[in-house]
């Protein structure tokens, strides 16, 4: 069955101005990154010719820190990535939870998504139904793969890139902080801790719905930079996932 990237997920995303000096700082967003680095991969299907890929940035790519590993807090974290303008037929995204001793690796989920032939960031969160929550302090591969042709079984018909992602607890004192703070306000707290997923979410969310806001932009321009990768502001410029924008409080 073909599901669908998400789109729609009831947040709080607009918040009155607010004075506190956090978001004054949100523009030089620094956020914590782990001390661990895991390897990345990525399988080029092809030349940019030969592929499904085309337009000025021609690269299917994840959006992680040069560690390539994220942490959350969520039980069920929103995945992001950047796809190019491209003709493929389909996109499929997978996790596995990996053993750090044995390097065994056991697949939780797959599925397969519909991709939008204009260039954009794409987010698909992890569905709660008939899977268990993501085990704290595991680390879990996540790969998406643009499928240029069903038909064809050659490697160069598929391109593929992967990364990782780890659940992570919070003290009782952050946790209690965060549950007092807006969605706005929780930014500098997830650079701060190092919750890379849950900080690009709630900036993802912020900025689909705010885009006016160019404290915002600042914010989301300068997290997604830290990612090192090539042209990374055209990436952080390019279209967001759309979002349904209600005025209530933003939930996990």
């Amino acid at each position: 069955m073909v599901t669908y990237a998400q789109t729609a997920n009831p947040l709080v995303v607009k918040q009155s101005t607010q004075t506190d000096n956090r978001l004054k700082q949100n523009s030089n967003l620094q956020v914590k990154l782990p001390k661990k680095k895991l390897p990345a991969g990525r399988e080029n299907g092809g030349t940019r010719r030969e592929s499904c890929m085309s337009g000025e940035l021609p690269v299917l790519a994840l959006l992680l820190p040069p560690t390539n590993i994220g942490f959350t807090t969520s039980a069920y974290p929103r995945f992001f990535w950047y796809t190019p303008k491209n003709t493929a037929q389909k996109v499929n995204f997978s996790l596995h939870k990996v053993d750090e001793k044995s390097g065994q690796r056991t697949l939780v989920y797959n599925t397969t998504l519909q991709p939008s032939p204009e260039s954009g960031i794409t987010s698909f969160a992890l569905p709660s139904q008939g899977i268990p929550p993501l085990a704290i302090n595991q680390p879990y591969q996540w790969s998406v793969s643009l499928v240029c042709n069903t038909q064809d079984t050659s490697p160069n018909s598929v391109i593929t890139v992967d990364g990782w992602v780890q659940r992570v607890a919070l003290s009782n004192n952050v946790e209690s902080k965060l549950k007092q703070l807006s969605p706005k306000e929780q930014i500098s707290v997830y650079a701060e801790q190092g919750l890379w997923f849950d900080l690009v979410s709630t900036l993802a969310d912020l900025r689909a719905c705010n885009p006016s806001d160019t404290n915002l932009l600042g914010s989301w321009v300068s997290v997604v930079k830290q990612t090192a990768l090539l042209k990374a502001e055209a990436i952080a410029r390019s279209a967001l996932p759309k979002r349904e924008c209600v005025s209530q409080k933003l939930k996990k």
